[in-house]
C-alpha cells in the first residue's frame, strides 16, 4: 500500500511543478503562436509570456499570481483510507512553504473567510485497472473560470449550433481571462458531468480520435476569427488549442460545457507505486533559449506625479509607469465605497491616485512582492464610478469595462490602463517598495502602497 507520506509528498511536488513550470505541450503551443504571429503588439505580448515562463521556472516562482483552485484526479484499483486528507495536506504544505497565494474561502455565500491554506481542494477518484495510483493535478484560476459556461441545448442541436454556442462564450469572455486560451469542451451526461468532462480535456495531450479532432479544429478556427488575440490586442491567436470529450446522455438532453483556461494551462501528472514513489516528465523549457533580443518594449516613460502628461495620453498608447500606485480589488473596493457612503475617513487620499486591480502572492524574506498581475477589471465595475468621482485618476487591470464605467471615466477625466495578464513573475521585478495601508485581514486583497519602476501598461480608455 502506498503510504500517506508518499501521497502527500507527490501532491506537494505536483503543486510546485504546476505553479512554476509550463509543460512542454503548452509551452510549444505558445512558442508556435509567437513564431507565426504577425501583429506586432500581440507578438510582443507572446514574447513576454514566454519570458515569464522562463523566469518562473528559473526562480521557482508562480507563473501567475492566481495560484488557483486545486483540482486533483486520481485513478487506481483501490484508494487509501486517508487519501483526501493526504492530498489536502500536500496542497496546504506546498502553498505555505512556497508562498503561493491562498484563495479558497470557507463557504461561497455564508462564510467568505479565507481558509488560509488553499484547501479544501476538489478531488475526483476513478476506479481503473492500473498498478499504483495515477494522479493528475490541475490549477484553475478564477479569471478564466468566471467566464466559463454551460448550456442545456436541445437534443436535436447540430454541430453548427453547438459551435455557435461555444464561440459565443469565448466572444463574451473577450480579453477578461488572459487570452490566448486553451478551450475545454464537454458534451454529454448531465449538467455536472458535462462540466467535469470539460475540465478533463485540459489534461489531454491530444483529442481522443479523428472525429473529436475535426470538430475541435473547426471550433478553434471559428474562435480565432473573432480576432480577440493575445491580451485583447488582436492577431492570429485567440485559441491556442481546443479539446473535446463527449459521452452518453439522456434522449432529451444535449449538455454542452465550455471551460476557458488562460494561456498558462497549469497541470502536472505523476504515477505512484510501491517501488517508484513518483514518476514525472522533465520539462524542456530550462534548456530553451528565448529570443529575448526580439522582445523590445518601446514605451513612453511616465511618472505617476506627471498628471497632465498622463491625461494627455491617447487610447492605445504604451507607457512604462514609475512612481506610486495602490493595489486593491474586490473586498477592498467594497469597504472603500462603504466608507465613502458613511462619510468616514479613507485609508489613503484618492485624489489623483492610481489603483492596480491586483492580489499578489506573498513572498519570503526581504523581497518586495511575489508574483503579481492584473485581475479581471469588470468585477470592480460596480465600485469604479464612485471611486473615479471621488478623485481616482486611473485604474489598472485586464479586460473590458461596462458602459457605465466608461461614462464615469469620460465625465471625470479619468484613465483605464491594461497590463498583460499571465506575466506575474516578470511584473514582480517592477515593484521596488511596499507599505501596507489598510484591511490587513483581507490577506491578498489588502490595500498596499507600492513604488513601481517602468511598469508596462497600455491606455485602453480615457
Amino acid at each position: 500500500m502506498i503510504s500517506s507520506k508518499t501521497i502527500e509528498d507527490a501532491i506537494y511536488n505536483l503543486c510546485v511543478e504546476a505553479n512554476t513550470t509550463l509543460n512542454d505541450d503548452v509551452f510549444n503551443k505558445i512558442l508556435n503562436a509567437y513564431n507565426s504571429e504577425e501583429n506586432v503588439d500581440a507578438k510582443q505580448a507572446l514574447g513576454l509570456i514566454l519570458t515569464n515562463a522562463k523566469m518562473a521556472q528559473e526562480k521557482k516562482m508562480p507563473l501567475c499570481q492566481d495560484t488557483g483552485q486545486v483540482l486533483v484526479f486520481v485513478k487506481g484499483k483501490c484508494f487509501p483510507e486517508y487519501l483526501n486528507d493526504d492530498i489536502n495536506k500536500g496542497v496546504e504544505r506546498a502553498y505555505e512553504e512556497n508562498f503561493y497565494r491562498k484563495s479558497v474561502v470557507q463557504n461561497a455565500i455564508f462564510d467568505r473567510q479565507n481558509t488560509k491554506t488553499n484547501t479544501p481542494c476538489i478531488i475526483y477518484t476513478k476506479i481503473a485497472d492500473i498498478e499504483g495510483l495515477e494522479i493528475e493535478l490541475l490549477l484553475k484560476g478564477a479569471g478564466s473560470e468566471n467566464v466559463s459556461a454551460i448550456e442545456m441545448l436541445p437534443p436535436t442541436s447540430s454541430e453548427d449550433e453547438i459551435l455557435e454556442f461555444i464561440v459565443s462564450v469565448v466572444k463574451k469572455a473577450g480579453s477578461k481571462a488572459c487570452p490566448p486560451y486553451f478551450i475545454g469542451i464537454g458534451i454529454g451526461g448531465t449538467i455536472e458531468h458535462a462540466g467535469l468532462l470539460s475540465k478533463k480535456t485540459l489534461l489531454l495531450e491530444k483529442n481522443i480520435d479523428e472525429k473529436h479532432e475535426e470538430l475541435a479544429s473547426k471550433i478553434k478556427n471559428a474562435i480565432n476569427k473573432l480576432g480577440i488575440g493575445v491580451a485583447g490586442l488582436g492577431g492570429n491567436s485567440t485559441a491556442l488549442d481546443v479539446k473535446i470529450l463527449t459521452d452518453f446522455t439522456h434522449i432529451a438532453c444535449m449538455p454542452v460545457a465550455v471551460t476557458i483556461n488562460c494561456h498558462s494551462s497549469r497541470h502536472a501528472k505523476c504515477i505512484l507505486d510501491e517501488f517508484n514513489p513518483q514518476k514525472t516528465k522533465d520539462s524542456k523549457i530550462q534548456s530553451f533559449n528565448l529570443p529575448l533580443n526580439e522582445i523590445s518594449i518601446d514605451h513612453m516613460r511616465v511618472n505617476t506625479s506627471e498628471i497632465e502628461k498622463l491625461k494627455s495620453l491617447k487610447k492605445g498608447d504604451n507607457i512604462l509607469l514609475s512612481g506610486t500606485i495602490y493595489t486593491a480589488r474586490d473586498m477592498a473596493h467594497k469597504r472603500l465605497v462603504e466608507l465613502i457612503e458613511k462619510g468616514e475617513e479613507l485609508p489613503f487620499d484618492l485624489k489623483n491616485s492610481i489603483i492596480f486591480y491586483a492580489g499578489p502572492c506573498p513572498c519570503s524574506g526581504d523581497c518586495i512582492v511575489g508574483s503579481i498581475g492584473p485581475t479581471t477589471s469588470s468585477r470592480m465595475d460596480k465600485f469604479a464610478p464612485v471611486l473615479y468621482k471621488n478623485g481616482v485618476l486611473a485604474t489598472i487591470g485586464k479586460g473590458e469595462r461596462s458602459d457605465k464605467v466608461k461614462e464615469s471615466i469620460k465625465e471625470t477625466g479619468g484613465l483605464y490602463f491594461t497590463v498583460i495578464g499571465g506575466i506575474a513573475c516578470y511584473l514582480s521585478e517592477k515593484f521596488i517598495k511596499k507599505e501596507l495601508i489598510a484591511f490587513e485581514d483581507l490577506g491578498t486583497e489588502a490595500i498596499y502602497k507600492f513604488e513601481v519602476k517602468e511598469l508596462p501598461l497600455r491606455l485602453d480608455f480615457n
